[in-house]
């Protein structure tokens, strides 16, 4: 190997220069071009690329040059190093450290495989950081004695952070790959969805009208059993009315069509009357208005009771037998010196798990938020605060119940 100072800066521009060339595919081969670009300038007979795998706590060669010594190694499992056993590529990844050695056959703390399996007498590793963060290291060795030097040490140490802008650039061709799949998987579903919704709001009427038929003749006759076996069958018929309605809701939203019609709404006044068509048994719902004034928004007073029920639905179905709801009504001047009135549901159930706060009010999320359904309601009702220029928010700590916090702009 050439060591002088100027060949040493042309190998590196040689290598960055195959580096820039190469495309940005999958990450297993980005770096198994990146080993072979390395094995041709520093005269190695083995360049890998390791990356930490955590399921198996070990490093595993993701990327390594297409060499006779490369498929030895992968031949007796020599890819894929434990982190408990150690051996110099464990060390320089834990440590961040580059190491360097001509006489590794020697090297007690190296491991057996590497010492006479793979007869390896010079290696040289280097930490590789990807994306600003620990994630492998770079194992470039030799079948000779005293290969490499320090000033190939400095050569590694310089191509390993090009390597890890080049594996990062992969990792993002990865993700953008995925996400684009998924998104179309999404679209597709969410297509089907809404159409099967409007194929099924079609059959919902004539099912209503039937059911009306049906409880009509069955007071005249005075039938108080099937009148009651209809009345079950009216709310599940309901109820599919309702998902129905938010699958499509969800659509409009998405297609911008979701529209209001905002008049003047006295909060307190709605509430109340959300609370009453909720009475129950079990709930105690307790309602408390700020004194003073009438707390005005403007909005749409069928969206925003929707949006009211649905959280208000939330928590009765999240709190456990007898426990209270408490609703706070109030205005609010925020540090902006805007105005605005806010609707408070606290709650006493078990609580959001932090891992699902945020992502309480996605769609389709049946965890916490979850009633049984798709996981719309709180999607809804976060959107629907939204078209009013406020918001929906949600604050929890586990075992001591959710407040969820509704702040509309006031009326002016």
């Amino acid at each position: 190997m050439d060591r002088g100072g100027s060949l040493l800066s042309q190998r590196l521009l040689d290598v960055l220069e195959h580096l820039l060339q190469l495309p940005a595919g999958d990450l297993k081969a980005t770096l198994s071009h990146v080993s072979d670009v390395i094995a041709r300038a520093s005269g190695a007979d083995k360049v890998d690329a390791f990356l930490y795998d955590a399921p198996r706590d070990s490093l595993v060669a993701v990327g390594s040059s297409t060499q006779p010594l490369s498929m030895l190694q992968r031949q007796y499992g020599l890819d894929v190093l434990p982190l408990s056993n150690g051996g110099r590529a464990v060390q320089v990844f834990k440590s961040g450290e580059t190491f360097l050695s001509g006489s590794a056959d020697e090297d007690a703390e190296e491991l057996p495989g590497i010492r006479h399996v793979l007869k390896v007498k010079s290696n040289l590793g280097v930490p590789l950081d990807v994306g600003g963060e620990r994630r492998g290291m770079m194992m470039v060795a030799s079948l000779q004695a005293e290969f490499f030097t320090a000033e190939d040490a400095r050569f590694m140490e310089t191509v390993a952070r090009w390597v890890g802008v080049v594996a990062h650039r992969g990792q993002l061709a990865e993700q953008i790959s995925r996400n684009a799949a998924e998104q179309g998987r999404r679209a597709g579903a969410e297509e089907l969805i809404t159409v099967l919704a409007h194929d099924l709001r079609n059959y919902i009427s004539p099912l209503n009208m039937r059911l009306d038929v049906l409880r009509l003749r069955a007071q005249r006759e005075d039938r108080a059993d099937e009148l009651r076996d209809l009345e079950l069958l009216g709310r599940s018929i309901g109820r599919l009315a309702e998902l129905v309605s938010d699958i499509l809701d969800v659509s409009r939203l998405d297609q911008g069509v979701f529209h209001i019609q905002p008049q003047a709404i006295e909060l307190g006044a709605l509430v109340r009357d959300i609370v009453g068509a909720f009475g129950s048994a079990q709930h105690a719902i307790q309602v408390t208005v700020q004194q003073g004034d009438d707390i005005r928004v403007a909005g749409d007073p069928a969206r925003l009771r929707q949006c009211l029920e649905n959280v208000v639905a939330n928590a009765i179905q999240k709190s456990p037998a007898s426990a209270a709801i408490d609703i706070f009504v109030r205005r609010e001047e925020r540090e902006d010196r805007i105005r605005c009135a806010v609707v408070e549901v606290i709650d006493e159930g078990p609580g959001i798990p932090p891992g699902e706060l945020p992502y309480l009010f996605e769609r389709y999320r049946t965890g916490r938020a979850g009633q049984g359904g798709l996981g719309l309601g709180l999607y809804i009702a976060k959107r629907i605060a939204a078209v009013h220029g406020g918001d929906l928010t949600a604050d929890s700590r586990p075992g001591k119940g959710a407040r969820f916090t509704l702040t509309l702009p006031l009326e002016r």
